[in-house]
């Protein structure tokens, strides 16, 4: 287990370094975000039905932020042809994999930090929320499990920019529909919040669990 840990940890920290130094998908991602925050603002009358807007916009971004984000994830170890290498290593698919999906997760994370207080801004919505900081953190967890183990499968054919989106976006559907009314109850919705949490936290363990067992097959190919 710590050797597991220990190479989780070295691939994240080598993939985030490597984006820290290129720059270029964060400012992406950031540009993105703010664009996409902008055209929602203008395109609906909002008013004072903010609140009631403001999850469905925060979806549909993290929804295509994360298909920017995960789609890198493996393309550029395809593309300097350096993914062998690392496999070669006694390192296991499963640590190896674990370590690129967190550091995903992290650049995911990064776009809801952005994300967050500018829905807040534009939309006039309270986000200074705990729950709304758990249902976040819960999907993102899910998302990026599922987000790498497709990008890792679709980075080995030619039509992996359309492949990823077919793959990823069936299987989001469930994040999205509970995430989306975890967020609502958190922003001063009527529901049962705990609920919805529970079964994110069911989804988060189902799909990473499949997925991790998955990687072995999928990065040996």
């Amino acid at each position: 287990m710590r050797a597991y840990l220990r190479v989780a940890g070295a691939v994240a920290r080598k993939d985030l370094r490597t984006e820290l130094r290129s720059r270029e998908m964060l400012p992406a991602l950031g540009q993105f975000v703010v664009l996409a925050l902008l055209i929602a603002n203008f395109g609906f009358d909002v008013g004072t039905g903010g609140s009631r807007i403001a999850p469905g916009v925060l979806w549909l971004t993290i929804t295509f932020a994360g298909l920017l984000a995960f789609g890198r994830t493996f393309a550029a170890e395809r593309d300097q042809a350096s993914l062998e290498a690392l496999l070669l290593t006694p390192a296991s698919r499963a640590a190896i994999f674990a370590g690129k999906a967190l550091a995903a997760a992290a650049v995911l994370a990064a776009c809801e930090v952005v994300l967050v207080p500018a829905l807040g801004v534009f939309f006039g919505t309270p986000v200074l929320s705990l729950p709304l900081a758990a249902a976040l953190v819960m999907v993102t967890i899910g998302m990026a499990g599922l987000g790498c183990l497709f990008a890792a499968i679709a980075a080995q054919t030619r039509a992996r920019d359309l492949l990823l989106p077919v793959l990823s976006l069936p299987l989001w559907v469930p994040f999205v529909v509970v995430g989306g009314r975890a967020v609502q109850v958190a922003l001063g919705g009527g529901g049962e919040l705990n609920g919805a949490l529970a079964l994110l936290l069911d989804f988060d363990i189902l799909f990473v669990v499949v997925a991790s067992l998955a990687a072995k097959f999928v990065l040996d190919d």
